[in-house]
């Protein structure tokens, strides 16, 4: 990070390489030495530069603070990284990331603990209301559900077989032979599938209801639905006769001939297809009857105490499956640090080489800036010595030296960045030994810990916990209730 830093600042903030070309055209150093030759200037025992000179110098020492300002940018700025991550990386954080850890831990155990005390407290309050109504409605066992592709087999097969055997009665009235029988066939089956399962469901079980209010509906329902059934495939018995007799009859015409003689079937299969109709009523009302328990109410209590209890089973199992690996992972935060650090000390290595890529790049452009002002110079004084005709002033024969260009130091920003990464890396590898020494206890705690055995410590103190709540709820209502029953009305 801080190698691209200082390479993004070194990029937005360079300036191009001085040349000598470029310098000595912005002094006109070639033109005004012969200029300044005409009038044989600079004199012969003259110790001060010239004005052109001076100019030079002038441009040099600017574009050499443009490269230090450039360069104490990219430096400062690498410093302002390392100072920022510096922060990141102290003792106290790492003691809270490892507080954060041990809490993070027994807030996971603490949620699902209350989690499977609510389903502990809603288990027994099922199995609890489940045994109230088996005292109040006197039952003495519990109901046998069936699997819903049971109820469906003995409903379809059912269905099928009476289709069958309907359809080969209906195939010789019907002008569109075993087609049209079998098409008349699935719907009276149908029909009388439907109403013996609705016979079963509803009146015959509630015949036996405890509360003998709901035989004054009961028991007329159940009486009214058999004969209804009867008279249903009385009817359908009719009807085949009346096709037998005349194809181009039609079903309204069945009832007139009912209320004259109801039981006026003659034919042997219109008298078997009555009987099949019955017992096929018959059979899905048996299934219906035993479909969802015999007795109103009594399956949907049970099911809803299984439900409840099953859940205390899935979320115990869950604690095992899901919960201690989840622990597991993130007990072993615990020492991220090391590898935090590990990291960090990789990443110093590239501010480094950002730091000296900074230094060195001013270095170049420094040189060169030196190189142009040499030749700058020397360009000055050639055209001067070709064009006068009084001697060179002493001061030719020497080359100009600016101590901040020819002889430059170490830039104190570099030196001050380095000396920062040099403490980083002390900082970072004496950190993991600083905290295990400080956290030796707290780190040999969470590292030793059973987990395992903390799971099932929270399973017991949670079934424990939701026992007593249900029982606090019991006592709580019982209380309620004397209270009720005492108070003088």
């Amino acid at each position: 990070m801080a190698n691209e830093i200082g390479s993004a600042a070194s990029r937005r903030g360079a300036i191009p390489a001085m040349t000598a070309h470029h310098l000595a055209e912005s002094v006109r150093a070639g033109h005004n030495g012969a200029s300044d030759a005409v009038d044989n200037l600079p004199p012969a025992d003259a110790s001060m530069l010239s004005q052109t000179e001076q100019t030079l110098i002038a441009r040099a020492r600017e574009h050499f603070a443009t490269l230090r300002q450039e360069a104490a940018a990219s430096l400062n700025a690498i410093q302002a990284e390392i100072t920022s991550r510096r922060e990141l990386f102290t003792q106290q954080r790492f003691e809270g990331r490892v507080r954060s850890v041990e809490a993070t831990m027994r807030a996971l155990l603490n949620k699902h603990g209350s989690e499977l005390e609510q389903r502990v407290y809603d288990a027994l309050r099922a199995k609890r209301e489940y045994a109230f109504f088996n005292y109040e409605n006197r039952r003495r066992a519990d109901p046998k559900l069936d699997k819903w592709q049971f109820i469906l087999f003995f409903l379809v097969v059912p269905l099928v077989l009476e289709s069958l055997l309907n359809g080969n009665f209906f195939a010789e009235a019907s002008d569109f032979g075993l087609v049209g029988g079998a098409a008349t066939a699935v719907i009276i089956s149908a029909l009388n599938i439907a109403l013996g399962f609705s016979m079963g469901i509803g009146p015959a079980r509630y015949c036996q209801h405890a509360k003998s209010s709901h035989l004054f509906w009961a028991l007329p329902a159940y009486a009214g639905m058999i004969a209804l059934i009867v008279l249903f495939n009385l009817a359908v018995g009719h009807y085949r006769e009346m096709l037998i007799a005349n194809p181009d009859a039609r079903s309204f015409q069945v009832m007139p001939r009912m209320m004259e003689s109801p039981f006026a079937i003659y034919d042997i299969k219109s008298v078997a297809l009555v009987i099949i109709g019955c017992l096929v009523a018959a059979v899905a009302a048996t299934k219906g009857y035993t479909a969802f328990g015999t007795y109103p109410g009594h399956a949907a209590a049970y099911k809803r105490w299984r439900q409840r209890w099953s859940a205390v089973e899935e979320e115990r199992r869950r604690l095992d499956v899901e919960l201690l690996p989840e622990l597991e992972a993130i007990r072993t935060q615990i020492d991220g640090f090391r590898a935090d650090c590990r990291d960090e000390l990789g990443k110093l290595q590239g501010t480094k080489a950002a730091a000296d890529e900074a230094r060195d790049l001013f270095l170049s452009r420094l040189g060169q800036l030196r190189a142009a002002k040499d030749a700058a110079m020397m360009q000055y004084r050639e055209a001067n010595l070709r064009v006068r005709t009084d001697s060179a002033p002493a001061y030719f024969t020497q080359s100009l030296n600016l101590a901040e260009i020819d002889q430059p130091g170490e830039l104190p920003e570099y030196v001050a960045a380095r000396r920062q990464i040099e403490d980083f890396e002390q900082q970072l590898a004496g950190m993991p030994a600083l905290i295990e020494a400080k956290l030796k206890d707290r780190l040999m705690l969470l590292r030793g810990v059973d987990l395992a055995g903390e799971i099932e410590q929270v399973k017991l103190r949670a079934a424990q916990a939701g026992r007593e709540a249900f029982e606090r709820d019991e006592a709580a209502q019982k209380q309620a209730a004397e209270e009720f029953a005492a108070t003088p009305r």
